[in-house]
């Protein structure tokens, strides 16, 4: 009798320990929703492709894989197309950024004290922006005005409709006030990061 009893109670604990890894599992797989509110959320992928133009008269632009600012001289300028096409049926909101700004000096063997003495290209270079969306521009700012960390954001939430193609304009101007206490410096992007989101 006592071992009916033990193998029923056996049983019995097996079953319960079954039944509750079930409810476990079912309740993982209903909470797998987020809900805020009403509003359950989603992701889309976003389908985006990006060109970049570079420019010394900005009239003639020419397809470039990267920013090159090497042997500018004061007042010089250069000017960036970045071409933004949005192949979503709907409309995207874009930021682009330059990231991952780092200062060096340009020559091994050459003098290197402006380096030393924490000068940097980004004191002097002036940054121009706008787009052929919106009316948000950015005249003459140098670079160190707009860093966030070491990153420059020239283009804020730029609103690319469904289908369409964004025009985003950049120059970089080599202020006509630096001197020769700015030679021999560099500045280098990481890359050109474009964030975009629906």
């Amino acid at each position: 009798m006592i071992k009916k009893r033990l193998s029923l109670s056996l049983v019995a604990l097996i079953g319960s320990v079954f039944l509750f890894v079930i409810a476990s599992f079912a309740w993982f797989a209903v909470s797998n929703i987020v809900n805020i509110g009403e509003t359950i959320i989603e992701t889309q992928d976003i389908d985006v492709v990006a060109v970049l133009y570079e420019s010394y008269d900005d009239l003639t632009y020419d397809e470039v894989s990267s920013i090159d600012l090497q042997t500018q001289v004061p007042g010089d300028i250069k000017y960036y197309k970045l071409l933004i096409t949005n192949n979503n049926d709907f409309a995207i909101a874009t930021q682009v950024s330059l990231y991952g700004l780092t200062d060096t000096y340009t020559a091994i063997g050459g003098d290197t004290s402006n380096y030393t003495a924490g000068r940097s290209l980004a004191e002097v270079l002036l940054l121009n922006a706008s787009n052929n969306i919106d009316s948000v521009t950015i005249v003459n700012q140098s670079l160190t005005s707009l860093m966030i960390s070491t990153k420059v954001i020239t283009h804020e939430s730029v609103s690319i409709p469904a289908s369409g193609t964004a025009e985003l304009y950049f120059s970089f101007t080599v202020s006509d006030d630096a001197g020769n206490d700015y030679q021999n410096l560099r500045l280098d992007f990481t890359n050109l990061f474009i964030q975009s989101s629906n």
